[in-house]
């Protein structure tokens, strides 16, 4: 894409959502379709998403080990996940939410 054609639209974009106006009312008063508006918001959107998945390289998943017979923690713990230096260590098998936020968490950083 033209890089000074998705500009020219992302400064467009920005202008309407700090007009205040529907998106309707402002490309009236620019004179643009509304259509044209739209199909220049999802391309560029589309492209954006394409960017960052390319970018990507790195699986979003943690792996979930369940603790070796060997670990001296296995009476206290029923799950424990290590991931990236950081551990967490459940005793109650039913907390999958913490996990889930927990490593939500972590593959942010």
């Amino acid at each position: 894409m033209d890089e000074s054609k998705r500009q020219l639209w992302e400064e467009r974009f920005e202008e309407q959502v700090n007009s205040g106006m529907t998106v309707d009312a402002w490309c009236t008063q620019k004179q643009l379709s509304k259509y044209t508006y739209y199909y220049w918001k999802q391309r560029i959107r589309k492209e954006k998403t394409e960017s960052i998945e390319k970018n990507t390289a790195t699986p979003l998943f943690a792996k979930l080990e369940m603790p070796t017979a060997s670990d001296e923690r296995i009476t206290k713990a029923g799950l424990i996940i290590r991931w990236r230096g950081f551990e967490l260590i459940l005793s109650d098998h039913n907390d999958i939410a913490l996990a889930t936020q927990f490593i939500r968490q972590l593959s942010q950083t």
